[in-house]
């Protein structure tokens, strides 16, 4: 009860972000993330009541997201580390925004032209880029910057 509390005092209101949920540095470690992202679902279902589902997309939205950060963008160099900005905009809409320190890449070219394919075969893909095709999929909007080194997401939620 008293960490839920303290999650509860961490997250802040703000009129242009809306509820801001989550906003550290992570270290670039897999066991890390992992443990952020519970921290992140938990905080997430306390404000908007998601159905499993949901946090389990939320889920796979996170974790290929900062792994994508750690491998990619930091390259498994553990002295770089990976922001993480979590909110929610009018309680239904989720955003999230991860940044790392590597230089990044180019977004067109590896990103380009793929299109949102329910029915994708993954099998036939190059491994590098899957991840972020899965994101694409779970998700409403998609944005990279102009070095390619910060994604932000934007996905829906459904209150049930």
């Amino acid at each position: 009860m008293a960490r839920q509390t303290e999650d509860m005092l961490s997250m802040s209101v703000n009129q242009k972000e809306g509820i801001k949920i989550y906003s550290e540095m992570i270290n670039s470690d897999a066991y890390e993330v992992c443990r952020e992202v519970k921290i992140i679902l938990n905080r997430i279902e306390m404000i908007s009541g998601i159905d499993a589902d949901q946090q389990f997309d939320i889920k796979v939205i996170l974790s290929e997201l900062l792994q994508n950060a750690i491998r990619h963008g930091n390259a498994m160099d553990s002295n770089k580390k990976v922001r993480v900005d979590v909110w929610i905009q009018d309680n239904r809409e989720l955003f999230i925004c991860v940044a790392d320190q590597g230089p990044g890449f180019d977004v067109k070219h590896a990103f380009g032209g793929r299109k949102k394919s329910a029915d994708c075969d993954a099998l036939s893909m190059d491994e590098s880029g899957r991840g972020l095709l899965i994101v694409q999929n779970l998700c409403d909007d998609i944005q990279f910057n102009s070095a390619g080194n910060a994604i932000t997401v934007k996905k829906r939620l459904d209150k049930h």
